[in-house]
C-alpha cells in the first residue's frame, strides 16, 4: 500500500492536544519591542531643532490647553513631566530609551543613565528630585555607578505664575564626579527614611542644588525660555552645551 496524502495522516498527540485546548505557545503571546539603536541618527543641530519642536508642540501646547480647561473643571494643569522629560533628555543627549513598551521603574536610556524630574506648574506640593530607594546600601552603589544623572526642572521664573515656561537640564556623571559622589555618601551615611532629596532652583536663577548634607552646583547643559508672543508658542533655546563638566562647590553661581 502507498503513503496516504498528507490531509489522510493521523496528526501526532501534540497536534491534537494543541488544537483541542487552544494552548499556544508563550512565544507568541509576549509583545515583541525592537531594541533601540545605540544612537539617535541625527545629528546635533538636528536633535536641537527637534528638542525646541518637541518643547513647543508637545510640552509647551499641552500645558497651554491645561491651563485653559483649568478655569472650566477647576482641576490641576499639572503635566505628566516625569515621561515628557525623558524624551527631551533624549534629544539633548541623543541616547535613546529602552524602546516603545518600556514604563514604570529602571533605567531610562540604554546607557545607564537614570532621569529625574520635578515640575513646578501647577504643582500642589513643592516639586523635589527624589530618590526614594536609597534605604538600601545596594542602591545606593547602584547609582553610583550610573553613567549619567540628568536633573530636569519644569518651572516659571517667577513663583505662582503660570508663564512663561521655562525647562532646565543638567547633567551629573557620578562616576567620576568627586564632589557629587561625595555628597551621596555623605548623605547615605546618616540615619534617614531612605529617601534623597535635592531641592531643584526653583523660580530662580543658577544651578544651586540644596541638601541636607550640602549644596552644589550642578552642570546645566540645557536651558529653554518661552518668549511670550501673543497668539504663538515660541520656545528660545538660551543654553546647549553638552560637553562633560562637574559640580562645583559655591555659594552663590
Amino acid at each position: 500500500m502507498g503513503r496516504s496524502p498528507r490531509s489522510l495522516r493521523t496528526p501526532n498527540r501534540s497536534a491534537i492536544k494543541l488544537k483541542l485546548t487552544g494552548r499556544i505557545p508563550q512565544l507568541c503571546t509576549e509583545p515583541i519591542y525592537a531594541v533601540p539603536a545605540a544612537r539617535i541618527p541625527y545629528d546635533e543641530d538636528t536633535r536641537k531643532a527637534l528638542a525646541k519642536s518637541f518643547i513647543e508642540n508637545v510640552v509647551l501646547a499641552q500645558y497651554r490647553q491645561l491651563t485653559g480647561w483649568q478655569k472650566v473643571t477647576q482641576q490641576t494643569s499639572q503635566l505628566d513631566s516625569g515621561y515628557l522629560g525623558q524624551h527631551l533628555v533624549s534629544l539633548i543627549s541623543g541616547v535613546p530609551g529602552r524602546g516603545a513598551g518600556s514604563r514604570g521603574k529602571g533605567l531610562d536610556l540604554i546607557d545607564n543613565s537614570e532621569i529625574k524630574v520635578a515640575s513646578t506648574p501647577g504643582a500642589i506640593n513643592t516639586p523635589r528630585w527624589n530618590h526614594t530607594s536609597f534605604g538600601k546600601r545596594k542602591n545606593v552603589d547602584a547609582y553610583l555607578a550610573r553613567r549619567h544623572i540628568y536633573f530636569v526642572l519644569l518651572d516659571t521664573p517667577e513663583r505662582r505664575k503660570e508663564f512663561p515656561l521655562r525647562i532646565r537640564v543638567w547633567r551629573v556623571a557620578p562616576q567620576t564626579d568627586a564632589l557629587f559622589a561625595d555628597l551621596v555618601e555623605r548623605w547615605a551615611g546618616k540615619k534617614s527614611s531612605g529617601n534623597f532629596q535635592l531641592q531643584p532652583p526653583r523660580w530662580k536663577a543658577g544651578s544651586i542644588a540644596k541638601n541636607k548634607c550640602g549644596d552644589l552646583v550642578l552642570p546645566l547643559i540645557f536651558e529653554a525660555v518661552q518668549q511670550e508672543i501673543p497668539g504663538v508658542d515660541f520656545m528660545e533655546i538660551e543654553r546647549w552645551n553638552t560637553r562633560a563638566r562637574k559640580c562645583r562647590t559655591l555659594a552663590r553661581d
